[in-house]
């Protein structure tokens, strides 16, 4: 497909470089000259330098053969503008990024008056995704498939976990639930596990079943823990207002630390029945002054990766239970979670993962769309879900006569909204929800996991 990125920030760079390994014709449209010179650099892909509002640039950029615009700039009305031109150039679709809270409940009304496919707001993503994380606090990550029925669940293996040092196809038999282990990563390397395979120490594990069977599995590793009441945010970013929102629906307590007294005031007039903090998140003692130890959760939010993981290190040090934080770069990833902080949030990959479900499904519109779509452990994997239809070749066939390709693994069917965790003899059905996981990658179709 024919892609132009309209901003080369933290969020276009990314989908430049996503979109282009799925062999895109991108083109990035930027300002500046720098952020074009390192895009240019690093990724195969063209580069136009002006302003992306431009009818003149956009036509440059052959906006009458583009199939998506996607407007990621730091200026809200400028997508806007942006997606409103391209489409009447000639854009086929249109997605604009959002982010100033005063849009969030517009939404609805943005997409239907400026014919905009898409919007996409990171920090809000962000933000849910986060809740989500602090509902579960004994996992590192959560997302949620088939309409919220389905959960996957990250965790690191510990010492004392009793799964360690069993084959795989021994521990099934002793589990209390009915989980799949879907993935793992074992130094910097991705498992898709086999019945011969056995956990260690350090294991960093993807399980997916329906809530309760992911309770009592977790019951049986022995992390029984308490749901979060306190919540203390540090730094008082757009996605911490979004959280907040989040977290006060679900009727927890929250406080926000943020060092600028100017950013103190515009949160205490949006956060009515939030508790503001005037201080540095990252000084010890401002930290131990508000009872850090006492938290159920800390989320480090600041715009700055650094000062995100100094309070986050602290906070672990402190023994609190739950402690999320915003990373940026993506190669701090491995050293963050060296140190034990496995729960790490990036909204510009969140945002990523959303674009590509979306042109992938534009790109499969007669088949089976994707619906849902995660890179997972770092980007070495990726789960999908799909509608089947009753083109679908996967229909009606026993999963154990499938002929698979290599690291696909079938990992959840959801019927009637009943959850079937499959075996061997299970099949699938038309309108059956179907969630696979693939160490291959770029699967647009149901029918793309055979050989």
């Amino acid at each position: 497909m024919k892609i132009i990125i309209v901003g080369g920030g933290k969020v276009g760079y990314t989908l430049a470089q996503q979109l282009a390994t799925e062999e895109h014709d991108i083109t990035l449209v930027d300002n500046d000259a720098e952020v074009l010179a390192h895009a240019d650099e690093t990724v195969d892909i063209m580069c136009i330098k002006g302003n992306g509002a431009s009818a003149e640039i956009l036509k440059s950029a052959d906006i009458n053969e583009t199939d998506i615009l996607l407007a990621v700039t730091d200026s809200d009305e400028l997508n806007m503008i942006c997606c409103v031109i391209g489409k009447k150039l000639g854009a086929k679709h249109t997605v604009a990024r959002v982010r100033n809270t005063d849009y969030s409940n517009e939404y609805k009304m943005l997409r239907e008056e400026l014919e905009l496919d898409m919007v996409i707001n990171p920090e809000m993503e962000a933000a849910a995704e986060i809740a989500q994380m602090i509902q579960f606090p004994s996992a590192a990550d959560v997302e949620t498939f088939a309409n919220n029925l389905i959960e996957l669940v990250e965790f690191r293996v510990l010492e004392t976990d009793p799964i360690i040092n069993i084959k795989l196809m021994e521990l099934n038999k002793h589990l209390p639930s009915k989980v799949l282990f879907c993935t793992v990563m074992r130094d910097e390397e991705v498992f898709i596990p086999k019945g011969n395979f056995v956990f260690l120490p350090n294991d960093i594990i993807q399980v997916i079943g329906e809530r309760s069977s992911i309770s009592r599995f977790f019951k049986y590793l022995g992390r029984i823990s308490h749901k979060a009441k306190n919540v203390t945010i540090i730094g008082g970013s757009r996605t911490s207002i979004y959280l907040t929102w989040l977290l006060e629906e679900m009727d927890l307590n929250v406080k926000i630390i943020e060092i600028d007294k100017e950013r103190c005031l515009l949160l205490n007039d949006v956060l009515t029945e939030t508790l503001i903090i005037h201080g540095d998140g990252t000084d010890q003692e401002v930290l131990d002054s508000e009872n850090i130890e006492s938290a159920d959760a800390i989320v480090a939010l600041t715009d700055r990766d650094e000062e995100n993981l100094i309070s986050s290190l602290y906070a672990h040090q402190c023994g609190v239970p739950k402690v999320i934080l915003k990373i940026n770069r993506q190669n701090y990833f491995p050293i963050v979670k060296k140190l034990g902080l496995d729960s790490i949030i990036s909204p510009k990959f969140i945002t990523a993962n959303n674009i590509l479900r979306f042109i992938r499904a534009l790109e499969n519109t007669h088949g089976t769309a994707v619906e849902k779509l995660y890179r997972i452990l770092d980007n070495k994997a990726e789960i999908v879900e799909f509608t089947v239809k009753d083109t679908s070749d996967v229909t009606d066939i026993k999963l154990q006569d499938l002929n698979l390709k290599e690291d696909v693994l079938i990992a959840a069917i959801v019927r009637n909204k009943k959850i079937v965790i499959p075996s061997g003899n299970d099949i699938i059905k038309e309108h059956d929800k179907v969630i696979v996981v693939s160490k291959t990658g770029f699967i647009t179709d149901i029918n793309d996991i055979l050989v």
